[in-house]
């Protein structure tokens, strides 16, 4: 059965294989060339060659330098005979000393008579600590260095005597004025400082200050010292008043007790040079003046302040004027005393009044014034 299907299923596979061969066209066969390619005979490329030449190096003979000689000739030092040198020797002579017979000297004897010294107006310098000057209306004082010839109506300005090395005061670069007064009635000029070289007048108007230029036609500054400047200061009988005049910065100020005014410059077409000159002129008014101190510089805040609080911090001592070593020319009514400070601790006298003594029997407290302090003498 198997051998029949076999057969079975070639056959059909023929019969198609017969019908699509009938329908399907058939291409015209053609027989196949195969292509050809044309072969052309390989001819090496060829380089042109030419001859090889080798290059030539044009030689030259060789020469040597050569340098000229010369011979050679040493150099020859003249050659002079030596000749020693010979000293002329002298024959010594002693010296001789003449001698003289002593013959001693004799003094004429005259009678002796005591030296006299003249007495001249110079006037020594006073140590004025814990000292005031009451003066009045009608009297005034001049206040000038040691050695100094004291003003008077008929001079009109005071100079240096010989015994000085110099006489005119150098310029400065500025001045320093400090004081204390009491007055109930505060005067009008309070002090003039160098009336004869170079015026510098102060004033006292109520609650301000006037400062005058009077060799620049009575040119004036006004100044107000209410701005508070220390409030530690303590409080003190006396009027405290500094003025500090800058010449190289050109301005002005003025201090008094713990406060101070505005800085202020000078006037216009004013150029103030201190001279140097030692004096200062109190016309005089009702009322007490005492530590009158200049300066030939103006001072810095931290200076000015020692001076209001008594010199508490360091010992101060004007470079121009002290008034611990100072003279002065009284002019009409005036007395030098102790300050109150120094009349309050004075004891009272055993005939006077019996002492106060309080509850528990001791003695009362001293006066003091807590502005001023002693200081000791420079």
């Amino acid at each position: 059965m198997k051998t029949k299907t076999m057969r079975l299923l070639l056959l059909s596979f023929v019969c198609v294989i017969a019908v699509m061969s009938a329908v399907t066209p058939q291409r015209p066969t053609t027989a196949w060339t195969p292509k050809t390619r044309t072969t052309t005979a390989w001819t090496p490329k060829t380089r042109p060659t030419t001859a090889w030449t080798p290059k030539t190096r044009t030689t030259t003979a060789w020469t040597p330098k050569t340098r000229p000689t010369t011979t050679w000739t040493p150099k020859t030092r003249p050659t002079t005979a030596w000749t020693p040198k010979t000293r002329t020797t002298t024959a010594w002579t002693p010296k001789t000393r003449t001698t003289t017979t002593w013959t001693p000297k004799t003094r004429p004897t005259t009678a002796w008579t005591p030296k006299t010294r003249t007495t001249t107006t110079e006037s020594p310098g006073l140590n004025l600590n814990g000292k005031m000057l009451t003066l009045s209306n009608d009297g005034g004082a001049f206040f000038y260095r040691p050695y100094y010839h004291p003003p008077s109506s008929t001079t009109a300005r005071p100079y240096y005597t010989t015994s000085r090395p110099w006489t005119t005061a150098p310029a400065t670069g500025g001045v320093s004025v400090c004081l204390r007064y009491l007055s109930d009635d505060p005067p009008s000029t309070l002090f003039t400082l160098s009336p004869s070289r170079s015026p510098l007048t102060f004033s006292v108007h109520g609650q301000w200050y006037g400062l005058y230029f009077s060799t620049y036609g009575y040119r004036q500054l006004r100044f107000q010292p209410n701005l508070r400047f220390w409030p530690n200061a303590a409080p003190d009988i006396w009027t405290r008043v500094c003025l500090t005049v800058d010449s190289g910065r050109k301005v002005a100020q003025v201090f008094s007790g713990s406060n101070i005014s505005t800085r202020k410059m000078l006037p216009a077409g004013v150029n103030y040079v201190w001279s140097g000159e030692p004096v200062m002129d109190f016309p005089g008014f009702d009322g007490q003046l005492t530590d009158v101190q200049v300066w030939d510089y103006p001072l810095s805040y931290k200076e000015v302040f020692n001076y209001m609080m008594g010199g508490v911090y360091m010992p101060y001592r004007g470079s121009a004027l002290s008034w611990s070593d100072i003279s002065y020319s009284p002019r009409g009514r005036i007395l030098l005393e102790d300050n109150y400070e120094l009349q309050g601790r004075k004891p009272i006298a055993r005939g006077g009044l019996r002492k106060h003594r309080g509850k528990e029997g001791r003695k009362a407290g001293r006066f003091s014034n807590a502005g001023e302090r002693e200081r000791e003498p420079l």
